[in-house]
């Protein structure tokens, strides 16, 4: 896994809670305290599952909650790191579309079986109204995948409706479709 994720994780936690939780987090995943995670090092899959499972354990939330506050915190982050990826992309089916080339050029550091993992893991399809992508991933990470959508085309003002054609949130190959359509201008107001 590229380490644009668990250092989102640990950047979340290190804004969001005090040094003992975010040591207690720490632990409870494994890992020492003090543990900094860097943009340029791969990690394993299960090492970011277990930094969100520790974080729903030692906060008492459910691990969905827990997704969708990182996937917001990342998102900002994301935003003010990477601007041209969201520039080029006009409307969030746009950005949604380029996540497997989003997704390439960012592992492009990484050992060739991880760049292999990266390209495998998404492919999208274009649709009148959204997109359907094709999800695959070890790490089974879809929900967060999902959260970052939903929060994206909230950002956008748009609504993101979401529903598996294959698998679920939990699996390691999921069928998505994600239909946009225009938040009503009540909403917004």
């Amino acid at each position: 896994m590229l380490g644009i994720i668990p250092h989102t994780i640990d950047e979340y936690l290190k804004r969001r809670v005090d040094a003992q939780t975010r040591a207690a987090v720490l632990l409870r995943a494994g890992f020492q305290d003090g543990k900094q995670f860097r943009l340029d090092t791969e990690y394993g899959d299960a090492e970011c599952c277990a930094l969100v499972a520790a974080i729903a354990d030692v906060t008492g939330g459910a691990t969905e909650t827990v997704f969708d506050e990182i996937a917001d915190f990342f998102l900002d982050w994301a935003e003010q790191t990477f601007p041209g990826f969201f520039a080029v992309a006009a409307d969030t089916r746009r950005f949604l579309m380029m996540q497997p080339e989003i997704h390439n050029s960012l592992a492009c550091g990484l050992r060739s079986s991880g760049q292999r993992k990266v390209a495998e893991k998404f492919r999208a399809v274009e649709l009148p109204d959204g997109i359907r992508m094709h999800y695959r991933s070890s790490n089974r990470l879809a929900y967060f995948y999902c959260a970052l959508a939903r929060n994206l085309a909230a950002r956008r003002g748009e609504i993101a409706e979401i529903s598996f054609i294959e698998g679920d949130t939990a699996s390691s190959a999921a069928i998505i479709e994600i239909r946009l359509k225009p938040e009503p201008a009540l909403a917004r107001a």
